[in-house]
Protein backbone atom coordinates (compact mmCIF):
# COMPACT_ATOMS: atom_id res chain seq x y z
CA UNK A 1 0.00 0.00 0.00
CA UNK A 2 2.68 2.41 1.09
CA UNK A 3 4.22 1.57 -2.47
CA UNK A 4 1.46 2.73 -4.30
CA UNK A 5 0.93 5.84 -2.40
CA UNK A 6 4.42 6.79 -3.44
CA UNK A 7 4.05 5.92 -7.17
CA UNK A 8 0.59 7.78 -6.71
CA UNK A 9 2.66 11.34 -5.29
CA UNK A 10 5.35 10.88 -7.41
CA UNK A 11 2.64 10.92 -10.65
CA UNK A 12 1.57 14.90 -9.59
CA UNK A 13 4.39 16.69 -10.67
CA UNK A 14 4.36 14.60 -14.30
CA UNK A 15 0.91 15.49 -14.92
CA UNK A 16 1.38 19.24 -13.29
CA UNK A 17 3.97 19.73 -16.32
CA UNK A 18 1.87 19.67 -19.47
CA UNK A 19 3.34 21.57 -22.68
CA UNK A 20 1.58 24.38 -23.56
CA UNK A 21 -0.17 22.18 -26.16
CA UNK A 22 -1.60 20.12 -23.94
CA UNK A 23 -3.44 22.68 -21.45
CA UNK A 24 -4.45 24.86 -24.33
CA UNK A 25 -2.88 27.99 -23.44
CA UNK A 26 -0.35 29.38 -26.02
CA UNK A 27 2.89 31.17 -24.75
CA UNK A 28 3.89 34.51 -26.24
CA UNK A 29 7.19 35.42 -26.90
CA UNK A 30 6.98 39.40 -27.11
CA UNK A 31 10.33 41.14 -28.70
CA UNK A 32 11.19 44.76 -28.12
CA UNK A 33 13.43 46.36 -30.86
CA UNK A 34 14.73 50.12 -32.35
CA UNK A 35 15.27 50.54 -35.84
CA UNK A 36 18.96 51.41 -34.85
CA UNK A 37 19.64 48.33 -33.04
CA UNK A 38 22.71 46.80 -34.57
CA UNK A 39 21.85 43.91 -32.11
CA UNK A 40 17.99 44.03 -33.43
CA UNK A 41 19.36 43.74 -36.98
CA UNK A 42 21.71 40.47 -36.50
CA UNK A 43 18.64 38.72 -34.81
CA UNK A 44 16.49 39.38 -37.88
CA UNK A 45 19.07 37.98 -39.73
CA UNK A 46 20.55 35.39 -38.41
CA UNK A 47 18.52 34.17 -35.56
CA UNK A 48 14.98 34.81 -36.20
CA UNK A 49 15.03 32.67 -39.65
CA UNK A 50 16.28 29.61 -37.17
CA UNK A 51 13.64 30.10 -35.08
CA UNK A 52 11.18 30.62 -37.62
CA UNK A 53 12.31 27.24 -39.28
CA UNK A 54 11.93 25.23 -35.96
CA UNK A 55 8.99 23.33 -34.31
CA UNK A 56 8.91 25.51 -31.95
CA UNK A 57 7.77 28.62 -33.82
CA UNK A 58 4.14 27.27 -34.76
CA UNK A 59 3.46 26.52 -30.95
CA UNK A 60 4.34 30.16 -29.57
CA UNK A 61 2.73 33.45 -30.78
CA UNK A 62 4.83 36.00 -31.20
CA UNK A 63 4.51 39.79 -30.83
CA UNK A 64 7.28 42.35 -31.83
CA UNK A 65 7.61 45.95 -30.57
CA UNK A 66 9.64 48.45 -32.81
CA UNK A 67 10.27 51.92 -32.18
CA UNK A 68 12.56 54.23 -34.07
CA UNK A 69 14.78 54.47 -31.37
CA UNK A 70 16.21 53.27 -27.59
CA UNK A 71 14.55 55.85 -25.56
CA UNK A 72 11.11 55.44 -27.52
CA UNK A 73 11.70 51.86 -26.98
CA UNK A 74 10.59 52.41 -23.65
CA UNK A 75 7.80 54.55 -23.96
CA UNK A 76 4.12 53.86 -23.46
CA UNK A 77 2.94 55.01 -26.70
CA UNK A 78 5.24 52.51 -28.83
CA UNK A 79 3.32 49.74 -27.19
CA UNK A 80 -0.16 47.80 -27.77
CA UNK A 81 -2.65 49.07 -24.81
CA UNK A 82 -3.02 45.25 -23.85
CA UNK A 83 0.73 44.75 -23.07
CA UNK A 84 1.22 48.32 -21.41
CA UNK A 85 1.32 46.35 -17.84
CA UNK A 86 4.46 44.41 -19.13
CA UNK A 87 6.17 47.62 -20.03
CA UNK A 88 5.18 49.04 -16.56
CA UNK A 89 6.09 45.88 -15.00
CA UNK A 90 9.96 46.09 -16.70
CA UNK A 91 10.09 49.56 -16.16
CA UNK A 92 9.64 48.88 -11.99
CA UNK A 93 12.28 46.38 -12.58
CA UNK A 94 16.04 47.18 -11.45
CA UNK A 95 16.77 46.55 -14.74
CA UNK A 96 14.04 48.67 -16.11
CA UNK A 97 15.29 51.43 -13.77
CA UNK A 98 18.17 51.59 -16.38
CA UNK A 99 18.47 54.64 -18.42
CA UNK A 100 19.90 52.71 -21.48
CA UNK A 101 18.29 49.14 -22.56
CA UNK A 102 20.31 46.24 -24.14
CA UNK A 103 18.04 44.71 -27.31
CA UNK A 104 16.88 42.73 -28.29
CA UNK A 105 14.59 42.30 -25.43
CA UNK A 106 12.52 39.47 -25.21
CA UNK A 107 10.06 38.55 -22.78
CA UNK A 108 8.47 34.31 -22.68
CA UNK A 109 4.50 34.83 -20.83
CA UNK A 110 2.33 32.00 -20.10
CA UNK A 111 -1.35 32.55 -18.72
CA UNK A 112 -0.47 36.22 -19.16
CA UNK A 113 2.81 36.20 -16.69
CA UNK A 114 6.09 36.78 -17.67
CA UNK A 115 7.76 33.33 -17.16
CA UNK A 116 11.36 34.52 -18.54
CA UNK A 117 13.32 37.60 -19.81
CA UNK A 118 16.43 38.58 -21.14
CA UNK A 119 18.33 40.86 -23.63
CA UNK A 120 20.39 40.36 -26.19
CA UNK A 121 21.40 37.97 -29.22
CA UNK A 122 23.75 36.34 -26.32
CA UNK A 123 20.93 36.05 -24.29
CA UNK A 124 18.39 34.79 -26.72
CA UNK A 125 20.70 31.89 -27.48
CA UNK A 126 21.93 30.77 -24.19
CA UNK A 127 18.68 31.42 -22.41
CA UNK A 128 15.35 32.34 -24.22
CA UNK A 129 15.67 29.67 -27.13
CA UNK A 130 16.60 26.92 -24.68
CA UNK A 131 13.23 27.66 -22.52
CA UNK A 132 11.23 27.89 -25.38
CA UNK A 133 12.56 24.79 -26.74
CA UNK A 134 12.18 23.33 -23.21
CA UNK A 135 8.44 24.50 -22.71
CA UNK A 136 7.31 23.65 -26.36
CA UNK A 137 9.12 20.00 -25.98
CA UNK A 138 10.75 20.74 -29.17
CA UNK A 139 14.08 20.65 -30.56
CA UNK A 140 15.75 23.02 -33.29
Amino acid sequence: MAALSMAAMLCVPVVGAQTPAANGAKPVLIMVCHDQSEDCRTWRSQWQPLFAASPAYKMIDIRTINAPNAKAMMQPKAWPANLSWLLDTFLMSQEGRWEEYETPRFFLLQNNQISASTAGNNGWRDYMWPTILDITNTRP
